[in-house]
């Protein structure tokens, strides 16, 4: 069976090809987690509890509309050195409008500015995020 996921890697800061005009706001755990939950609820059943996640990786990145969560991500750190870009979703009726490429891409110079290489792993039938992280000059690994 072959592998159902793709990883892409970016080493360095000048490799980064995209950096968005869309305004991207850190979210608080704690302060926001009423907004954060209410986004989640519409993909999964499992609240998301910030108590169980390093908090010291990052804080999670959003792009707003008023109060609400149109796109989201979170970093997670599973290798010394690397600091994953997880947990993106956008809300479907604000898919197609380059949100994801904004929040990977600031995110990911976030990460690198911190000296860190930033990873991402998504299903290979995930075609919009493999076009994402292409698009900000991640390498398919």
């Amino acid at each position: 069976m072959s592998n159902p996921f793709v990883y892409y890697r970016l080493d360095s800061i000048k490799d980064l090809l995209y950096r968005t005009n869309y305004t991207v706001r850190d979210l608080d755990w704690h302060k926001d987690l009423a907004a954060i939950q209410k986004f989640y609820a519409r993909f999964t059943d499992v609240p998301i509890n910030p108590d169980k996640l390093d908090q010291t990786v990052g804080a999670p990145l959003a792009v707003m509309n008023g109060n609400e969560i149109v796109c989201f991500t979170i970093p997670f750190s599973f290798h010394e050195g690397e600091t994953e870009i997880g947990g993106v979703a956008t809300i479907p009726e604000q898919r197609n409008k380059g949100f994801c490429k904004a929040l990977i891409s600031e995110m990911a110079f976030r990460i690198l500015s911190d000296g860190k290489t930033a990873v991402l792993t998504t299903e290979r039938t995930n075609a919009p995020m493999r076009a994402a992280a292409k698009a900000i000059g991640m390498k398919e690994i």
